[in-house]
């Protein structure tokens, strides 16, 4: 693709609202910079039942109620933030300049987009380009129009300003959301921004610390104490006292209660166990909640809770997540093959035979649309995390196709033609770039999280007890090598005569990923973000056994394969490591592989790509912009179905998001049927909250 073209493509205007998208161009709803935000259709909506679209809404309600936890787990003084930016935003930019103006939405967007103001990849701190002084007229003007920032006068006002200015404004406060390679003096937890531990709780403190809620809880001092602040919203009866973010998980807890007035007996149960576990943060309540997930499929889905722990240096705490996806039946033969023959291509792994699964529970494996998302979703996900269910009750794993598809239109591959060396290549990658990405995601997230079995000398221990830090970097590139390894499975002739030259180009385009990586990555030579390691290591190991060559070409360097057979074979070897090292809990074993091959990357080759990635013009990073769901109601207020807008505007749709999560569901309702879309529309409901 040519940088004119792509260009093109980027320029073009946003679809009819409730269009399916014609063409690669409908994706690109905007453009900052080297930032793209992409709009995802959602076609199926239209089809569901009424009872689905009911459901579909009352998740998403919940998933909006919950959003503020996500920036309050990032962040210590995020949440008031994002109060103060959005009051500006809607009350006290007029008069300010067509600069500031600028400014301020362009910080909104990257706020929104990364969930506060630390690089979701890098983990890097971003600052505004607007001063404190600018940000201080328009709050003063915001107050005097209305705003409801919670302050009594402009004294106040001021004084709190002054307390968010270091966690604005100075990019050495607070400087790395997760700090993997703490700076001297400080420890994995006292060098991270994020709130997992309270603040001077360190490392060392938590050396024969036992954690009862090591999922969803904040460890923090009290007294020189350490004790456990655990998310949950309280018992009605009050045998369960609310703790951390009880507001927050009761109005979720709300929404899930109308969700399940129309959901099906088995969904409605499940949603129960959901609410339960929101109400006493037991881990018990959060099992039987993942196990009765497990076993309904309905039309319409949702990941809620505390899920990934990416975010946590020491990898136990779950961050709030909350997607809401329907079942996309056009996609799904790749999910279904997985699906049927997981036991087969459990078989047929290269690690040792005792740690194969033998009896492989037949996971949920289906392709699926988001409805409603947070804006850097996965393009895979396979749940529950936990192991001890995955063994015993098999897991559940889907592909976003939707995500996929806006993705692989406007970075992927562009990309992947750009990283290939030869005309021949570029040819390949554009007949295949696209399946090949799909199997990819589909192999690494029904086979690859859900396979293999742990040593019986763990005596029932996760794995991630002993590979701490560095657990998730091991399952990223683990499930990444099982869909290497299974490419050239002749299993796959089913779903497409062309299934090597697929599997070909998912080897060719996993290089020109590890090579696009390094564009992320502005400053320093090394990787901090756990997919990044994996990938890293994978590579770097690749190369070590001459499965993968570095060349320069004209002037542009290539990641190439030598052979495909000796690189599935370098793969199987690489892969059978690290099952063996999860199954074992071998932490030195795998800090080994990281710390040697995983981290540190060539600067002048990151400078090269990031220099031929900005004369393509390919975003370097890409927000998702959900559609908006809209609730008709009848005369008594009853919801009598949902509709679907695709043109709402990125900032729009999350002032609209921080507006409904703050409101109790019949009135989040209410006020969603009522107000339109637009900043000018929501302001007057701003108006109408009340003070935080």
């Amino acid at each position: 693709m040519t940088p004119l073209f792509l260009a093109a493509l980027l320029a073009a205007a946003p679809p009819a609202p409730s269009a399916a998208p014609a063409s690669s161009s409908d994706f690109l709803k905007q453009r900052l910079g080297t930032t793209a935000v992409a709009q995802v259709f959602a076609p199926g909506v239209p089809a569901l039942s009424l009872a689905d679209k009911r459901v579909a809404w009352s998740l998403t309600l919940a998933a909006h109620a919950g959003e503020d936890i996500a920036y309050a787990q990032l962040g210590w003084k995020l949440v008031p933030a994002k109060r103060l930016l959005e009051s500006v935003y809607l009350f006290g930019r007029e008069g300010q300049g067509a600069a500031f103006d600028a400014q301020l939405a362009n910080y909104l967007v990257r706020f929104y987009g990364h969930t506060g103001n630390h690089d979701q990849v890098t983990g890097q701190k971003f600052v505004p380009e607007f001063t404190p002084e600018q940000l201080e007229a328009a709050a003063v003007r915001a107050l005097k129009a209305g705003a409801p920032l919670g302050v009594k006068d402009e004294a106040a006002l001021k004084a709190w300003l002054a307390d968010l200015r270091p966690t604005l404004f100075d990019a050495a406060f607070e400087p790395q959301l997760t700090s993997k390679a703490p700076p001297p003096g400080q420890d994995l937890l006292t060098a991270s921004a994020n709130t997992a531990y309270g603040l001077g709780v360190t490392m060392k403190d938590l050396e024969g610390f036992s954690e009862k809620y090591p999922l969803d809880s904040r460890v923090v001092k009290q007294d020189g104490k350490l004790v456990e602040q655990v998310f949950r919203a309280g018992t009605p009866d009050g045998k369960v006292a609310p703790g951390l973010f009880a507001g927050e998980l009761a109005r979720v807890n709300g929404h899930l209660g109308e969700a399940m007035r129309s959901a099906a007996p088995a969904q409605r149960a499940a949603l129960g166990k959901l609410v339960r576990f929101f109400q006493t943060g037991d881990l018990k309540d959060w099992d039987a909640y993942n196990i009765a997930w497990l076993k309904v499929d309905p039309a319409v889905d949702a990941n809620l809770g505390f899920i990934e722990t990416y975010v946590d240096p020491r990898g136990h705490k779950g961050q709030w997540e909350a997607l809401v996806n329907y079942r996309d039946a056009k996609e799904n033969r790749i999910m279904e093959l997985m699906g049927r023959r997981a036991q087969y291509f459990e078989d047929r792994l290269p690690w040792p035979q005792k740690y194969k699964r033998k009896k492989v529970a037949p996971p949920v494996a289906k392709a699926i649309n988001l409805i409603t998302t947070y804006p850097q979703p996965p393009a895979g996900i396979n749940l529950p995390n936990e192991q001890h269910i995955r063994e015993r009750y098999g897991s559940k794993s889907v592909m976003v196709t939707n995500v996929m598809e806006a993705a692989s239109a406007l970075v992927r591959l562009p990309m992947a033609m750009e990283l290939s060396p030869t005309q021949e290549e570029r040819a390949q990658a554009a007949r295949f770039s696209v399946t090949a990405r799909k199997w990819l995601v589909a192999f690494h997230e029904v086979l690859g999280h859900a396979s293999g079995q742990v040593d019986p000398k763990l005596k029932g221990q996760s794995p991630s007890a002993f590979l701490r830090e560095y657990d998730n970097t091991l399952e990223e590139a683990r499930a990444d090598l099982v869909a290497l390894w299974h490419a050239f499975d002749p299993a796959l002739a089913e779903l497409s005569p062309d299934h090597e030259a697929i599997a070909r180009q998912m080897y060719r385009d996993f290089l020109a990923e590890g090579l696009t990586n390094l564009r992320s990555v502005e400053t320093g030579d090394s990787f901090e973000e756990d997919h990044q390691r994996g990938h890293q290591m994978t590579v770097t190991y690749l190369r070590e056994k001459g499965a993968v060559a570095q060349k320069v070409v004209d002037g542009r360097t290539y990641w190439t394969v030598t052979d495909h057979a000796r690189m599935r074979e370098a793969v199987g070897e690489l892969l059978s490591k690290l099952m063996v090292i999860k199954a074992t809990g071998d932490y030195e074993g795998i800090r080994a592989l990281v710390q040697e091959k995983g981290i540190h990357f060539e600067p002048a080759l990151r400078d090269e790509i990031t220099a031929r990635v900005k004369r393509l013009d390919v975003p370097s990073m890409l927000l998702i912009s959900s559609p908006r769901l809209v609730p008709v109601l009848d005369a008594k207020g009853q919801v009598v179905d949902v509709k679907v807008d695709e043109s709402q505007d990125f900032i729009a749709q999350h002032l609209e998001r921080s507006l409904l999560g703050r409101l109790p569901a019949a009135e989040a309702t209410r006020v969603a049927a009522s107000v339109a879309a637009s900043p000018e529309a929501l302001r007057e409901a701003y108006r109408a909250l009340p003070a935080p």
